[in-house]
């Protein structure tokens, strides 16, 4: 130990000598201007939900004199924080940021430095930041808006809409502003699917689909996050693509339903894993059908105990047909049991199509090219449980229809272009024009029709209506509003707009108590281009391709 401490001591004189030698160099010494953020009392942690946008105004101290903002310049970068600096992303060039925050939300922060550089010396100061990206797509709808041969979607979640939710929100643009590009083409149509999976939240189903004539595109429906496009949506990439409508619905249901170019295509779960996203080759018709083409319209039954997954309407056979419940994606399109009843033959209606859809019962009102609307009870359960507890074929799948309303009479039907059913309280059937909307309520063979909307301002068209019909089978909570609210979407020639009505479950005529006048909108929501499609997306905790 003394070695070790004698060595150690010749080792650091010189060293200490060294230090004693007077420098006499001749140096000329300037003091840096140094640049800072003042920070004290100010705001350096910031949390806000995804699509919201990010205010940061850094006050800037300097040791010395203030330096002319030409003399300046400033980066802003924005990455995970257990993540290096040379995996960011510039964000701004400017002094204050204000961004969007369309970062995927995550359990970990992300860090966001702040550069300042002095131009005449290069010298370069920083101050970090931390942003807590929180996820903000609860339920609502999601409209699909097309200007200028591109496409978009805003997203509008309400307090009517959503019991509990604190303000209304509206995410505008979402897709370019995930992707910094717009979807090509004329807009078709947006679908939104959720199912969820109590037993293995990991093989949830929450995603939104967007088609326009040009492209197809699956996004999360966490948020919209996008998943896929149209090479990894098939197989096979059908030769045209016309993708019409995409549901899956009711209570058990295992399949997704596509309609593209007038045929059907599926996604079973049951045939394969749940994080499944890939459409099946277009579905082949039972040899007695013949050629089919199929509407764009689908109806799904609420009941698991149905004999179908889906109903569509034959426009070239002119009949309705229906996709069995089956555990084969590649399972046939099928025509219906031979039937008894006298008000009509679902497997054969002789008439062309104008609309479709699930009402009151969850059964199916058509309204065909006549001005006749066919109601049939797709809804019936296969088989009748007995007291023993065995089954017994239900006679009821041989008598599907129910009963043909005429409404060659109802005002402006004629001119109706767009259409909707009400599910909840009583049998109601909407119908728009370009600028009216009427309802026709249902009693028997009784039908009474009344104009429900107050003039809409002019040079207003209606571009689309949608009654605000959840799915409460995969979320209750929207049991208190479904049926009390109607969207309707307008356009001026310069700016699309989308009106949130109160209506009367019952009778769907509007409702609004919160106003002197019943017919006033609750909420209006603008600056979108002309709107196609709207759908209703209810909330969700994640997809198995998040």
């Amino acid at each position: 130990m003394k070695k070790i401490k004698y060595w150690f001591g010749i080792f650091i004189l010189p060293m200490t000598l060294t230090g004693c030698f007077k420098d006499i160099g001749n140096y000329d010494y300037t003091d840096l201007n140094e640049i800072s953020v003042n920070t004290v009392g100010e705001q350096v942690a910031f949390t806000v939900e995804q699509y919201d946008s990010l205010h940061i105004v850094p006050k800037l101290i300097f040791s010395q004199n203030p330096i002319p903002d030409d003399e300046l310049s400033y980066e802003w970068l924005i990455f995970l924080d257990s993540y290096s600096a040379t995996e960011s992303q510039v964000i701004s060039n400017e002094k204050e940021l204000h961004i969007q925050v369309s970062y995927p939300a995550k359990t970990e922060n992300y860090a966001i430095l702040f550069y300042v550089k002095e131009l005449t010396n290069n010298t370069v100061y920083q101050q970090k930041y931390t942003l807590t990206v929180q996820p903000s797509v609860v339920s609502g709808i999601v409209a699909l808006h097309e200007c200028d041969g591109e496409c978009d979607i805003d997203y509008i979640a309400t307090t009517n809409a959503v019991p509990g939710l604190a303000s209304n929100k509206h995410m505008r643009n979402i897709y370019s502003a995930r992707t910094g590009r717009k979807l090509e083409g004329n807009p078709v149509s947006v679908s939104a699917i959720r199912i969820s999976n109590v037993l293995d939240p990991a093989a949830a189903i929450n995603r939104v689909y967007v088609a326009t004539d040009k492209e197809f595109v699956q996004l999360s429906g966490r948020d919209f996050s996008p998943m896929c496009d149209v090479d990894e949506l098939f197989y096979q990439k059908p030769e045209v693509l016309k993708p019409y409508r995409v549901l899956r619905d009711g209570q058990v249901a295992h399949t997704t339903v596509l309609i593209n170019d007038d045929k059907v295509h599926n996604i079973n779960n049951q045939s394969s894993q749940f994080w499944n996203y890939t459409f099946s080759d277009a579905l082949r018709a039972d040899a007695d059908l013949g050629e089919i083409s199929i509407a764009p319209f689908i109806y799904m039954p609420e009941s698991f105990m149905t004999a179908n997954i889906a109903v569509f309407y034959d426009m070239k056979g002119k009949r309705f047909v229906r996709l069995p419940y089956s555990f084969k994606e590649s399972a046939s399109i099928t025509s219906f049991p031979t039937q008894v009843s006298t008000a009509f033959d679902v497997n054969n209606i002789g008439k062309d199509l104008i609309w479709f859809g699930i009402g009151y019962n969850a059964h199916c009102f058509a309204l065909m090219s006549d001005y006749t609307l066919y109601r049939a009870n797709f809804n019936t359960d296969q088989y009748i449980l007995q007291e023993d507890g065995s089954t017994e074929v239900n006679e009821k799948v041989n008598d599907l229809a129910v009963r043909i309303y005429d409404m060659n009479n109802e005002p402006e039907i004629r001119n109706a272009k767009f259409f909707d059913c009400g599910e909840a309280g009583a049998t109601t059937f909407l119908y728009a024009t370009g600028r009216d909307i009427y309802v026709t309520s249902i009693s028997g063979t009784r039908l009474r029709t009344v104009k429900i909307n107050d003039p809409f301002p002019a040079g207003e068209e209606i571009t689309h209506v949608q009654i605000y019909n959840p799915n409460t089978h995969q979320m209750g909570s929207l049991s208190s509003v479904k049926g009390n609210l109607l969207y309707v979407a307008t356009w001026n020639g310069t700016e699309g707009k989308i009106y949130e009505f109160a209506v009367s479950r019952n009778t769907l005529e509007m409702n609004n108590t919160t106003s002197e006048n019943l017919k006033a909108p609750l909420n209006v929501f603008g600056g979108m281009g002309r709107i196609a499609d709207i759908t209703i997306k209810i909330q969700g905790i994640g997809d198995s391709n998040d």
